[in-house]
């Protein structure tokens, strides 16, 4: 069974190729590549580790919607979102992925979806507040 959530493994590709663009000049800012001789730094082994308690399904989901806006998040996955992934967790891997070039000229519009699909989540999952319904 695979350890890492699609949105590790994309978070680990975006590394990946950034590496790739460093080595060959495109790119002088990109994130540290994960395939860099020595230990993945310990800010990416967090971000692996929080994205691992997504399936890859609802990983693909939560990045579609965030960084394309072209998926919704299904109630399951919003649930696993909040409760499992959580709030910090989210905003650091969403502000990660901002350090990348391709998404960098979206960085307003990206915000915005990622604050829209945590709040949408968020209301799922406590549709009258954490303390339940108003008596």
């Amino acid at each position: 069974m695979a350890t890492f959530s699609n949105i590790s493994l994309m978070v680990l590709c975006f590394i990946i190729s950034s590496s790739l663009m460093v080595k060959i000049g495109l790119s002088q800012d990109a994130p540290e590549p994960s395939n860099a001789p020595g230990p993945m730094s310990s800010y990416v082994k967090y971000l692996a580790n929080c994205g691992s308690h997504l399936s890859p399904n609802c990983g693909d989901e939560v990045f579609s919607a965030i960084f394309f806006g072209n998926k919704t998040v299904s109630n399951g996955c919003c649930d696993k979102l909040v409760n499992d992934v959580g709030k910090v967790c989210h905003d650091d891997m969403t502000k990660y992925i901002l350090t990348l070039p391709k998404f960098r000229a979206h960085k307003i519009q990206i915000l915005k979806r990622s604050e829209k699909v945590w709040f949408d989540c968020d209301l799922q999952d406590y549709p009258f507040g954490p303390d339940g319904p108003e008596s």
